[in-house]
Formats: C-alpha cells, sequence, structure tokens
C-alpha cells in the first residue's frame, strides 16, 4: 500500500507493516512469450509506502477502535436481511463491501457499475533477496500485469490482474505461467484469492450516497480505485475520511461530488495510461516510464501535473503520446467527465 501514513497505527511488523519500501519497480516487455524483449524500466521512489500483512493490519486497527469503545464484529456475514435490518435500526450505514457492493444487490441495482479488473494473488516462500526490499510489476503487453510484493527475503506476494478485455480463459494457468516465465514461485489453487478491482470511475457520483437507503458508499464499493495500477487501499481510505468529514459536519450529500472532485485527475492520469497500455505499443509505455522514472509512486499513479512536468522534458515521447488519436480521445472523456457508467445496461 502508499500513502500508508493515512492509517492510523504504528508502522511496525506487529502491526502487519512488514517492508518499509524503497522503491517500486516497474518493467515493461513485449509479450508474454520466450523471445519477448524488454521495452523499458521505470524506478519509483516510496516516500509512504509499505507491504503489508493486510490480515494483522485490520485486526490491530480493528483492536484500536475496540480499544476506544467502537463495537467490532468479524466473521459474520451480512445477509440481505440483515442488512436491511441494520438500515432500519441506523442512522447511517457505510458500505465496504466492494464492487458490485452489498447495498447494490440488496436494491437490485448491480448493474449500476461498469468496467472492473480480475486479479488472482497469494503469499509465496522463495528467494526474493535480489528484489527485496523493493517491489516489481511486469507489464507484458496485455492489459493488466504480475507482481512480486516482497514482505521478507524468502516471502512475498505474488499476482496477476487482467481487464476484462484481456481475460484468459484459465486464470490460474495464466497466473502459474507468469510465475513461472518471471521466476517465482509457483502458487496452488488453494492458495490463491480471487479479488474483483472497479476500474475507477466505475459507479456513478450520484450514486455513491443513497439517501433513502441510509446507505454511503467508500472505496471499492464506491467504484473509485485506480484502473491503471488496481490499487485501491489508499483510496479507500481516503474516501472513508472525506465521508466522515462530511457525515459529522451534516454535509453528507456534498461528499460524492467532493470525493469525485478529489479524484478527477487520478482518473485522468489513470486513463490515458492505460490506453497506452490497450494500444499495444510498450516500447512507448516504456520510454514514458523512463521519462517520469525517479517522481515518487505516489506522483506517479495520481498526480498527472508531475507527471506532465516529467514528459515536457523528454518532447519526442510527448508528441508521440499525443500523435495517438486514442490517447486525445480519452484526455477529452476525462476532462469531460465522460465515463462508462454513463452507458445504461440492460438488467
Amino acid at each position: 500500500m502508499t500513502a500508508a501514513s493515512m492509517i492510523p497505527l504504528e508502522k511496525t511488523p506487529e502491526n502487519g507493516f512488514v517492508n518499509d519500501v524503497p522503491e517500486f519497480e516497474v518493467d515493461v516487455y513485449t509479450g508474454t512469450n520466450p523471445a519477448r524483449e524488454l521495452a523499458g524500466t521505470g524506478v519509483f521512489p516510496s516516500g509512504d509506502g509499505y507491504v503489508a500483512d493486510r490480515n494483522v493490519v485490520e485486526r490491530r486497527w480493528a483492536a484500536t477502535l475496540e480499544a476506544d469503545g467502537v463495537t467490532v464484529r468479524s466473521g459474520s456475514p451480512v445477509t440481505k436481511s440483515k442488512f436491511h435490518s441494520l438500515i432500519d435500526r441506523h442512522d447511517l450505514v457505510v458500505d465496504a463491501t466492494g464492487q458490485p457492493s452489498l447495498s447494490s444487490k440488496v436494491t437490485g441495482s448491480t448493474d449500476e457499475y461498469s468496467g472492473y479488473m480480475t486479479a488472482l494473488n497469494t503469499d509465496v516462500q522463495g528467494d526474493f533477496s535480489d528484489i527485496y526490499p523493493n517491489t516489481r510489476m511486469i507489464l507484458e503487453n496485455y492489459a493488466g500485469y504480475a507482481w512480486v510484493f516482497p514482505k521478507s527475503t524468502h516471502r512475498a506476494n505474488v499476482g496477476i490482474g487482467w481487464a476484462q478485455r484481456d481475460l484468459p480463459t484459465d486464470y490460474m494457468e495464466a497466473f502459474k505461467q507468469a510465475c513461472e516465465r518471471n521466476g517465482w514461485p509457483i502458487p496452488s489453487r488453494e492458495q490463491t484469492n480471487v479479488a474483483i478491482i472497479p476500474e475507477g470511475p466505475s459507479l456513478n457520483p450520484s450514486r455513491i450516497y443513497v439517501p433513502e437507503f441510509n446507505v454511503v458508499r467508500v472505496g471499492d464499493a464506491a467504484g473509485i480505485a485506480n484502473r491503471f495500477s488496481g490499487k485501491g487501499i489508499s483510496q479507500a481510505v481516503h474516501s472513508a475520511y472525506i465521508m466522515a468529514e462530511y457525515a459529522a459536519n451534516g454535509r453528507l450529500a456534498e461528499y460524492p461530488a467532493a470525493l469525485h472532485k478529489t479524484m478527477r485527475p487520478e482518473y485522468l492520469l489513470a486513463h490515458v495510461v492505460r490506453g497506452v497500455l490497450e494500444s499495444n505499443r510498450p516500447y512507448l509505455l516504456g520510454e514514458i516510464l523512463a521519462a517520469v522514472s525517479g517522481l515518487d509512486v505516489e506522483d506517479a499513479d495520481r498526480a498527472p501535473k508531475h507527471v506532465l512536468f516529467r514528459l515536457l522534458r523528454h518532447p519526442v515521447v510527448f508528441a508521440r503520446l499525443l500523435s495517438t488519436p486514442s490517447i486525445l480521445q480519452r484526455v477529452y472523456d476525462a476532462y469531460t467527465n465522460d465515463w462508462e457508467y454513463r452507458i445504461q445496461k440492460s438488467s
């Protein structure tokens, strides 16, 4: 996770923060076949990034909340009937149940969400001394990427994710092949987790707050994960802080617009970079990464003005980027706030 300072816990291994990452490495390859070539690399320092044991972080965070008098219940699934009971008994229900959210399932509106990515990941044992304490993302000329996030020299989280357009027929086999060609331990099916990641913004901001049900959505349930990197934890915490501020001031109706305004620069940047990835131009993507290499990973991921300043120092690369009609269309779409969730879909 990046922007870890937003989580109100001391950054210690006991609290689940096991690797204070100095740099995020990104490698771009021309494909997945044995004859593939390295098309470019980027290295992004991290002033506030950690590889974490998420379950430990959540348990320790829950313990601090309980110490402050908050009732925390775990291992208790919320059924549709229980959800109705919650909204009947409480002034506000915060839905952080992912995409599609529980509130959308209860109201029969799961089709209000647009695109998503599918990701597989697991922790494995092996020798990661050549990477640790850095992390590495591998882009291989499909809409998605593979990763290794070392937690120590001998333990790491490995994973892979795809956009809908490039989903493989057999997810697990594709995951194993990615690990083989990148020299990572091969995970078992039993170890592997499957997750759905929103292509932010995948939900109309007007649907983030549902006052008729006393429900407000944050994180993946609000459809705000990064559509290029798939990052969602720092975005989720960011949305929760904004929601809490507006709720405390009795201005919850203003929260969706405020959240969307803060996220729009990130949406634009992710939409453009995702467009380069989907254009199957790995050498251009490699040149872009080399041009912006050295930026803090949060700026490279979420601050288009910093990326633009770096690209302007490389006019040839910048000109090649802007010469792509689909990229200009993406800039226009993001600037005019024209996203996929505007498309009405049948049930």
